[in-house]
């Protein structure tokens, strides 16, 4: 899960144990203005290099009834590439990328700086002129996690249809699937793995950076303490008030819940902890447990084996120095999940933390492979 740094302290752990079984299949087959960007050597001028970010509203009848209070009109940012003004009747295939808990589309823009990462890109030639999509993925308990909830509003269907279907009529995209994939970072890398398993028709390629809660496993393990803190909760206003004192973990819990164990009947979170408080100590219910552990990736691999076998591509990365330790174990669980189901995939393991090497990896990494997965042609 991503902390938004100028609220949240890093947390000062690292990963001490490797993975050698795991590593060995880590290769498996398989309106806003314009953005201030340079022009690379050799480029005719700066207006050839540089592309512009458009700020929209997206209609989102998905979320219609959710229980959190989260509108049902989004905001999303849109990059459109060099010369898309000038060349009217070209169109062009697209990224949608999706931003981590507590975070706000204008995060890639501001802190990972992707406008620039794509001006520079494409005018080198290591991507084609591409659109990117940005959209806000949160909520008042950080992130509906891009997947359908009773309680926080259908979110897969919101970026799969109501987003999806808006840019493709709004802009000049190839509107179909070949010509479409998802990234993400943290809660958005879970959100391009759940999307690609739900929903396949719409996106053909996905990369998942650093994803979380791909597996029960460490700091996202019931065996965190903010689980109890979050169960202890009595009113709406406790939360905001966690988050202000630099809590993170207990109010991110009831996001995870909110998204993946929703109770419409239980207010005021309207969640379903898997779990009872017995003289202060978390005693598992196990069969609500075992429907928790049915929505999350590890679990569900299985069942949308077909559907990540019908992918251009799927790739998962992460750094071995995350400081929210299930990520590494989760990410490496599933990469072996998937060699055993013989998914095609890419695992990229990296020496990194959670954050700091995103905008680097993007522009080596991430979208050059993405990109040469598209269908670029009409």
């Amino acid at each position: 899960m991503e902390v938004p740094l100028a609220r949240f302290p890093v947390l000062a752990q690292r990963l001490t144990r490797v993975f050698p079984a795991v590593l060995a299949i880590c290769a498996i087959a398989g309106a806003r203005q314009p953005a201030s960007g340079q022009a690379p050597a050799g480029a005719a001028g700066a207006e050839a290099a540089v592309g512009r970010v458009v700020e929209i509203e997206v209609p989102a009848p998905s979320l219609e009834g959710n229980l959190l209070g989260t509108a049902t009109v989004q905001g999303a940012a849109v990059y459109l590439p060099p010369g898309y003004d000038r060349q009217p009747a070209r169109r062009y295939p697209a990224i949608y990328l999706l931003h981590g808990i507590f975070d706000r589309y204008p995060v890639w823009i501001e802190h990972f700086r992707l406008p620039e990462i794509l001006d520079r890109s494409i005018g080198r030639g290591a991507i084609p002129p591409l659109v990117v999509v940005m959209p806000n993925g949160g909520n008042r308990f950080g992130g509906g996690f891009y997947r359908n909830s009773t309680v926080a509003g259908n979110w897969g269907d919101f970026v799969a249809d109501d987003l999806v279907g808006f840019v493709d009529r709004e802009f000049r995209t190839l509107a179909r699937r070949e010509s479409r994939a998802v990234a993400g970072h943290s809660m958005g890398g879970y959100g391009a793995i759940h999307l690609t398993m739900t929903r396949p028709e719409v996106f053909s390629v996905a990369w998942a950076m650093s994803p979380c809660c791909l597996a029960a496993e460490g700091d996202f393990g019931f065996g965190n303490d903010a689980w109890r803190r979050a169960y202890l909760f009595e009113s709406p206003e406790e939360p905001p008030a966690a988050l202000e004192a630099g809590d993170f973990y207990p109010v991110a819990a009831l996001g995870v819940l909110a998204a993946f164990h929703p109770d419409p009947a239980n207010p005021p979170f309207f969640v379903d902890f898997p779990f009872d408080l017995v003289r202060g100590e978390i005693v598992l219910d196990d069969e609500e447990y075992d429907r928790y552990l049915d929505a999350l990736p590890l679990r569900r691999a299985a069942a949308a084996r077909d559907a990540l076998r019908s992918l251009a591509g799927l790739a998962l990365d992460v750094g071995l120095g995350d400081q929210f330790l299930h990520i590494p174990t989760g990410t490496l669980a599933l990469s072996r999940t998937l060699g055993e189901l013989r998914i095609p995939h890419l695992l990229d393991v990296y020496d990194g933390d959670h954050r700091q090497r995103v905008s680097e990896r993007l522009e080596r990494v991430v979208l050059p492979w993405v990109a040469e997965r598209l269908a670029v042609a009409e």
